[in-house]
């Protein structure tokens, strides 16, 4: 069987992906032992959207979007992604992914790409390995359409104590939620725990001590749901973040 091929961003601050989405695909297709190569991207994404993470098929055609690859590979393997779960568990789900994906997220993006404080360690993360003239070049130029991306989006139109505050909001419901489950699935994780890890773990690991990743911080089930997701998934990541 041909692995799937994963376009991602690169290993950073120990973790392997700096970018929630490509962390929570991997982590998705490691829980469902599905085998994979992940490819480090090294030159703008090819995917329809321009963003990553995607799949390469064998006949260089590509499938973006986590949710849109895996929705397609639960098909393609017969799987299900709710693990027979009841229609109130998957509306858990449901509003899980989009608290996770469609809010949580750009809180997040905005620390890292807007504030001037953190931007530095999110560019060397992401753009560290360009010579240096086409690493600042590239670098703005996508901060760029990062920043006007959020101004759409609407999150960078307040201030950052509102801002701060959303993302606060996000993770005390989140951890309301988990409670003391081990799992925002259950005793067993599923597609809401892959989101989840992919977002939570890149809050905590990024090496700076923001407003969100204190807020996190201070639940202390969400930093043990982050840490039982790695030592299920993760335990062979070399310390370098190297998948």
């Amino acid at each position: 069987m041909e692995h799937i091929r994963v376009v991602g961003m690169r290993p950073a601050w120990g973790l392997p992906s700096s970018s929630p989405f490509c962390l929570k695909l991997e982590t998705w297709l490691r829980m469902e032992k599905i085998p994979y190569i992940a490819i480090a991207l090294t030159k703008p994404p090819r995917s329809h959207t321009g963003k990553v993470p995607y799949i390469l098929r064998a006949d260089g055609s590509t499938v973006a979007d986590s949710n849109v690859i895996i929705s397609g590979i639960a098909e393609e393997f017969s799987i299900d992604p709710a693990h027979g779960a009841s229609a109130e568990e998957r509306a858990r789900t449901h509003l899980i992914l989009r608290t996770l994906e469609e809010s949580l997220y750009f809180a997040a993006v905005w620390e890292r790409w807007q504030q001037t404080e953190y931007w530095p360690t999110t560019r060397d993360a992401i753009f560290g390995y360009l010579p240096p003239i086409l690493r600042q070049l590239l670098a703005m130029t996508i901060r760029r359409k990062m920043l006007a991306s959020l101004q759409g989006q609407g999150i960078a139109r307040h201030d950052s104590a509102r801002i701060a505050a959303i993302g606060q909001a996000d993770l005390v419901a989140l951890s309301s939620l988990l409670g003391e489950r081990p799992y925002f699935h259950g005793d067993k994780p599923g597609l809401a725990d892959a989101s989840a890890y992919g977002t939570l773990a890149n809050l905590l690991a990024f090496p700076h001590s923001t407003p969100l990743k204190r807020v996190v911080e201070q639940h202390e089930n969400l930093v043990d749901f982050c840490g039982r997701m790695k030592n299920a998934f993760w335990s062979e990541a070399a310390s370098d973040g190297a998948s």
